[in-house]
């Protein structure tokens, strides 16, 4: 396995909505999976990333609190986005 490949844990399917905020911009997406180190989504429309980036990753499954999560853009791609978490989170991340 390639350093790069490496990962925190190993992801688990999970289907939940997330809200990604960069600045001024935000999209609405949906998780396809999760670890305590990350997450991966799938590309919301004309949403606009670079890896390396800071985002913060808004975690909500119904109407009220929801969890927010610092994250930097690991891997961007056609249908999907990578991010890795900037502290280790449970799975699904919950409020602390």
């Amino acid at each position: 396995m390639a350093a790069s490949d490496h990962r925190f844990s190993d992801r688990v399917p999970y289907a939940a909505r997330v809200m990604v905020i960069r600045g001024p911009q935000a999209w609405l997406g949906e998780v396809k999976d999760l670890s305590e180190g990350g997450c991966g989504l799938f590309r919301p429309a004309d949403c606009v990333l670079d890896v390396a980036e800071i985002v913060q990753l808004v975690f909500f499954e119904e109407p009220g609190p929801a969890v927010v999560v610092d994250a930097r853009v690991a891997r961007v791609e056609n249908g999907s986005l990578g991010f890795e978490y900037h502290e280790p989170q449970a799975v699904p991340p919950i409020r602390g």
